[in-house]
């Protein structure tokens, strides 16, 4: 308390007559159906999406060489999940393909991702909501919470083409055949 009241005072801004505010975040803690799956970290699902139509998605897996993050360029695992059945079908780590996770061990493929229907709802919404058409939504799964939205990408990375062995423009063509 002592020290978000320094912030607000405005302690570390320099300015010693501005008003401050602390943004207090809330814990967020894996679902307990994927902490299975990694030793530590917390991992998210990219979904991307061409307006309201879901395109593509990996989940991003930390390891202990990743020091728990799920960048796949600090050698987090990048695992393709079929846009369909949530079911994870191909997992790279630092451009190796795996099947099972380095560190705990635990198979990757045909784990099926935590309610996944929800997670497609969510990321269909954000193009309207941020009002970009083309977008990547990082997804986290909370014990409590379930699905969150954790950012929304305006230009995101495209390694997920590489880790799905598919190609974005061929998936744009055919959302646009699938829904027109």
């Amino acid at each position: 308390m002592h020290h978000v009241r320094r912030i607000v005072d405005g302690g570390f801004s320099g300015d010693t007559a501005a008003e401050d505010a602390a943004l207090i975040e809330p814990l967020i803690r894996a679902d307990p159906r994927i902490t299975k799956l990694v030793p530590e970290g917390l991992p998210d699902v990219r979904v991307i999406s061409l307006r309201e139509h879901p395109l593509m998605a990996m989940m991003r897996i930390p390891t202990n060489a990743s020091d728990g993050k799920a960048n796949l360029h600090q050698r987090a695992i990048g695992a393709a999940v079929d846009i369909d059945t949530g079911i994870i079908t191909r997992a790279m780590c630092v451009g190796e393909e795996i099947t099972h996770h380095p560190d705990s061990k635990a198979l990757l493929i045909g784990f099926e991702v935590p309610e996944w229907d929800k997670v497609l709802d969510m990321s269909s919404k954000c193009s309207a909501a941020i009002g970009l058409g083309y977008l990547g939504v990082d997804i986290i799964l909370d014990e409590n919470d379930g699905p969150m939205i954790l950012e929304v990408n305006a230009h995101p990375g495209i390694e997920i083409q590489n880790i799905n062995q598919k190609g974005l423009r061929r998936a744009m063509v055919l959302a646009g055949e699938k829904f027109s």
